[in-house]
């Protein structure tokens, strides 16, 4: 199947939405499928001036070989002036829309008018601002046109399908290798409790709400029990996140190393109980999964996308608000007992969303999609973009 990924951003800008993309198309160009990545120009990669792929290959793939051999990566075109000619070639059409996406929504309409299947997937929580989407898509007859929405999580859906189609939302959620991250056998016990959180350092993700929430839970535990926090990230809230912890006087038992690699993620899981995500507006949580799958106990908001693979009260709490959220820290932290039966749980239940099982629901996707145009699939003859 030729398939066509549109996106405005793409690796190397690092996100959920880019990590995504990037991964599935990888996963089905390594499943047989033609793919080609339709997106904006990237800092520091620049696009042929005729308009052509760019030597470029996501850096998780390095291994692959060279393009145009088998195993090698997607397709990877920064020209949108090419959208038409794109959907022209495509089988399908995967439109991956964030909350501001003027190529993927562009890219959607396009392959929808051309008669081309279409799904276009949402990546974040529309919340609050739904109202001014269904306006504009109204405005644009986004509800007319045979494209199939769908959104990462359930929580997602529901403003999806307030807003934007009459028809049902499904939902293709992000992916991990589960296997990768499976937990590992403690030679021994542990002395006190790890806490971690992993996010990027910008303010939807409240890394500096974080610190309030940390406190607090603190303040809920006896001084006789040791508790130590990482909190993994970069980005442009962490120098201020850095300086919190410094002037409350926290850097004893919270370390704030930036950035780290995968590797050193499993290894830091390894010794790890608890991990907190403390974004209230999470369309997914690939860091939570991550953890997750590494056995840890995750505490989240409730609404959010990390309830889709936690379940309350068995591998994770889910808080209404930041002080709840505390409380539950403080309640693990203080109850061994609790702790150590949620996190046998976590370790010995298996979560959701392998790669094995969403390659397949983005199949099914596209022929849900293929099966809601209103005329046949046009047969379209060429081989893969240049």
């Amino acid at each position: 199947m030729r398939l066509l990924h549109v996106t405005d951003t793409y690796s190397p800008t690092v996100g959920g939405i880019e990590v995504l993309v990037s991964s599935l198309a990888h996963h089905q160009r390594a499943a047989g499928h033609q793919v080609t990545v339709l997106t904006r120009a990237s800092p520091g990669v620049a696009a042929d001036p005729a308009g052509s792929e760019p030597a470029y290959l996501d850096p998780a793939f390095q291994q692959a070989e060279p393009r145009g051999r088998t195993g090698a990566g997607p397709t990877v075109c920064r020209d949108p002036r090419r959208l038409a000619e794109l959907v022209r070639w495509a089988d399908c059409v995967h439109a991956h829309v964030s909350a501001i996406s003027p190529l993927a929504l562009r890219g959607a309409e396009v392959a929808a008018q051309a008669d081309v299947p279409v799904v276009a997937t949402v990546h974040s929580m529309w919340g609050a601002a739904w109202p001014v989407v269904r306006a504009v898509a109204l405005a644009r007859r986004w509800p007319d046109l045979p494209i199939q929405w769908a959104a990462v999580s359930e929580a997602a859906a529901g403003a999806v399908r307030a807003a934007v189609t009459r028809g049902p939302v499904l939902v293709l959620p992000n992916a991990i290798d589960v296997a990768t991250w499976a937990p590992q056998p403690r030679l021994a016990p542990l002395e006190g409790i790890t806490v971690v959180a992993v996010q990027r350092m910008v303010r939807r993700k409240r890394p500096l709400r974080l610190v309030s929430i940390l406190q607090r839970a603190r303040a809920g535990v006896p001084d006789h029990v040791r508790v130590r926090v990482v909190v993994v990230g970069d980005g442009e809230q962490l120098a201020t996140l850095r300086s919190r912890v410094r002037r409350a006087g926290m850097e004893s038992w919270v370390r704030t190393p930036g950035a780290l690699s995968h590797d050193d993620l499993r290894s830091l899981y390894h010794d790890a109980d608890i991990f907190v995500a403390p974004a209230a507006a999470e369309s997914f949580g690939i860091a939570a999964l991550e953890a997750r799958a590494s056995g840890l106990v995750v505490l989240a908001r409730e609404g959010t996308g990390v309830g889709d693979f936690v379940s309350h009260g068995h591998t994770g709490l889910l808080a209404p608000d930041d002080a709840r959220m505390a409380d539950h820290l403080a309640l693990l932290c203080r109850d061994p007992l609790l702790l150590d039966r949620m996190r046998t749980a976590s370790r010995a239940v298996r979560p959701p969303f392998d790669w094995s099982d969403v390659l397949w629901r983005n199949e099914e996707a596209y022929a849900v999609a293929a099966g809601a145009r209103v005329r046949a699939v046009p047969v379209v003859t060429g081989s893969q973009p240049a």
